[in-house]
Order: C-alpha cells, then sequence, then structure tokens
C-alpha cells in the first residue's frame, strides 16, 4: 500500500475523534465520515508505520445506520463529524469511546460504564457559538475553521447553534462592517436568547437551569446544552444524595451551577474558581438561590486546596471535581489525596484526560465505580462523562 493507492476496505468501528477504522494488509486506516458496516473505496492520503488516513472516494455498499447529514457544510466546516450516523448509533459508540479510554489510557479494563444518557434536542442544542471572523473584501465571513483547521468555512447558519444565535450571525452580517475589516481575524463569541426574559448586562448573560437564573460572565463558561444541563445537573445530585456528606469541595466551580443545586444535601460547600468574575457571580447566584452554606474562593486550585485543606489538615467528605480539557494538574490530585475524601465525582468533557486522572487516583486507593457518559454535543465527537469514585 502507498500514498494515492484506491484501496476497499470495510469499516468496522469509529474512533474517538470521529474517523472510522477499517484495515488493509493488517495496516490501520482512519477514515473520516465513515460509519460500522460501509464498504468503500478509500484512497490513501498519508502512510505511516503503523496505520495509515485516507478519504472516501466511493461507498461500494453504505451501513444501515448512516443517514443524510442536514448540514450544507458538512465534511467541510470541522464543527460536527457523526451528523452523519444515525443518533443511536452515536450514543453506542460514545459508549464505546469511554470504555476504550479508560482501557487503553487508564488501564482500567473493567470500567463500569453505563449507557449514554440522550439530549432532548440533537440540532440547534448550543447555547454559545465562537464563531470566527475574517475581513472579505469589503465585507467579511463569519463561520468555523475547516476539517484541516487551516481556513475559514463561511456559513449562514449552524444546525447545532441555537435558532437566535444563527439570527444573531445573520444580524451582524448585515452590520456596518467598516470597523472590522480594519483586523483580518477576529473571534465572536455569540450567546443564545434566553426564555427567563432576563438579559444580564454588559459583562454577563442569563442562563436558566431547572426553574433558577444563574448569572455568567460573558466571556466565561457554561454547560453549552440549553436542553441537557438540567439532567446532568440531577446526575451529580443523585450520587451527592446517595451519602452523608458533611463538607464538599466543588473545585472548578465556575458560576456555582452544581454548587447551587449540591447545596440542600450538605451542610458546608467551598467552591474554588480562578476566574475571579465567575466567583463573583457564583456569589450572587447563591444569594438570589437562598444558599446560606457556600462559601465561593478566587485562586488556583491547587494552591487554595494546599493552603485551606493540606497545611491545615482539614478533611472533606466529598470533592466534586469539574476541571476544563487539559484534566487536573498532577499537584491538584495530589492535594487530594492528602485530603482523602471519601468519595470524588469527576465531570469531564474529555475521557482521555479524564481516564489518565482516575488512573493516578487509582494508585492512591481510589476504586472507580462508574462512568456515565452523557451527551451534551449530540454530533460531534465529544462527551460529557460523570464518575463517580470512593475511597476502597
Amino acid at each position: 500500500m502507498r500514498e494515492k493507492d484506491i484501496c476497499k476496505i470495510k469499516i468496522d468501528s469509529v474512533a474517538f475523534g470521529g474517523a472510522g477504522i477499517g484495515r488493509v494488509n493488517n495496516i490501520v486506516v482512519f477514515v473520516p465520515f465513515s460509519a460500522p458496516g460501509d464498504e468503500l473505496e478509500v484512497e490513501i492520503l498519508h502512510l505511516k508505520k503503523k496505520f495509515a488516513r485516507g478519504k472516501i472516494s466511493r461507498i461500494i455498499r453504505q451501513s444501515p445506520v448512516r443517514v443524510k447529514p442536514p448540514c450544507d457544510y458538512y465534511e467541510k466546516c470541522g464543527g460536527c463529524c457523526y451528523q452523519h450516523l444515525d443518533y443511536d448509533c452515536q450514543l453506542k459508540l460514545k459508549k464505546k469511546q469511554v470504555e476504550d479510554a479508560f482501557w487503553k489510557i487508564g488501564k482500567i479494563e473493567d470500567a463500569h460504564v453505563l449507557d449514554t444518557i440522550a439530549s432532548p434536542e440533537i440540532y440547534h442544542y448550543r447555547g454559545k457559538a465562537q464563531f470566527h471572523a475574517g475581513a472579505l473584501g469589503d465585507g467579511w465571513e463569519i463561520g468555523f475553521q475547516d476539517v484541516s483547521g487551516g481556513q475559514l468555512v463561511d456559513i449562514d447558519t449552524c444546525r447545532i447553534m441555537h435558532e437566535s444565535i444563527n439570527k444573531k450571525m445573520s444580524a451582524l452580517r448585515d452590520h456596518d462592517r467598516s470597523k472590522w475589516t480594519k483586523r483580518a481575524k477576529r473571534t465572536l463569541n455569540i450567546w443564545s436568547d434566553h426564555d427567563s426574559g432576563q438579559i444580564g448586562d454588559q459583562e454577563s448573560i442569563v442562563r436558566t437551569v431547572k426553574g433558577k437564573d444563574f448569572l455568567v460572565p460573558r466571556d466565561g463558561f457554561f454547560q453549552a446544552n440549553l436542553f441537557l444541563t438540567g439532567r446532568l445537573v440531577d446526575e451529580v445530585n443523585r450520587l451527592v444524595a446517595s451519602e452523608k456528606v458533611n463538607t464538599l469541595i466543588d473545585a472548578y466551580c465556575g458560576s456555582g451551577l452544581f454548587s447551587v443545586f449540591m447545596s440542600p444535601y450538605v451542610k458546608q460547600i467551598t467552591g474554588i474558581e480562578i476566574n475571579e468574575k465567575s466567583v463573583k457571580y457564583a456569589r450572587m447566584n447563591a444569594e438570589k438561590a437562598g444558599i446560606k452554606n457556600a462559601v465561593f474562593l478566587n485562586g488556583d486550585v491547587d494552591k487554595i486546596l494546599q493552603e485551606r485543606f493540606v497545611m491545615s489538615g482539614e478533611k472533606a467528605d466529598m470533592v466534586v471535581l469539574d476541571p476544563p480539557r487539559a484534566g487536573c494538574a498532577k499537584p491538584v490530585l495530589d492535594s487530594i489525596v492528602n485530603i482523602q475524601p471519601r468519595s470524588i465525582i469527576y465531570i469531564s468533557c474529555n475521557p482521555a484526560t479524564q481516564a489518565r486522572d482516575v488512573q493516578y487516583l487509582k494508585n492512591f486507593g481510589y476504586n472507580l465505580k462508574s462512568l456515565l457518559p452523557v451527551d451534551m454535543f449530540p454530533q460531534t465527537e465529544h462527551i460529557e462523562v460523570v464518575g463517580h469514585l470512593e475511597w476502597k
């Protein structure tokens, strides 16, 4: 097999990241936008010692799970990779990918992975978009990076964004562009409108979850799926309520989403967040919700864990982690080991770094009880996972 060869291949599975996997002469070939069960002719684009990458030249026999993508930009825009798969297949694939991550990265062969929780809406579910804008003649183009990551795909509407975001993007196109074209590139953060009727101010937006309004920094983080965040909260609360918890640490607490909802089940919550604006709003959100058993500290998670808990010898019954995609830094995990909570709830949008961190904690006496995939990101390769660990 050489580059530019056309090979026949059958796709057996789909890797984390979205590419289908087949084999030619015992060499693994990764094929984007293919489906399990597809029989294909594939052009080999890149050939390495142990694997190759190819693209579909012709579908000989299509998989029964293959569907027609509704998006005009699919396979050009790099935002989605699963629109060609029926939704039930996506859910099963994501469960399998979580299992694989914990086996290959976390070295945990018997991880108890539950069935993936489906999103009530699989299109127009995202409440925030980060568009790229570039000068184009007298106007500008707005969209996302292409599948290669090197070019901008100019789009009129995005199928996974809430319709109010698409309307705002359309309005931007009609806006006076003279001040924009002076800059070659720009990133635009656009939030969806919200049914609470409240829009916050110039620095904040309002998100409503389970009937409670949350102020969030406009440049900050909040769960993206408008229709599944409440269920994610319920699943975390279910784990918290299953134990007797006096003291709980909510690390990477953001604007206090989980803290506000966990507060009825514990005596005292300490939320930790490095973003100063998010901490400000976490305090406001807790006060508005009548929460009196939560304090929110601004600073680096590792530093606060060290100073507030490890150095003082103070313990906590439970730690809730919701770190960025990069996962937890080793000093954070070391601090948790020193605090020695009875249980840990680890919420992650990246099973690879989650598996790495869970393996580290496992080496210090924590057993992985369960993993619950929650499909916060339909049509994409991303998956939220709620992990539950207990001290042995």
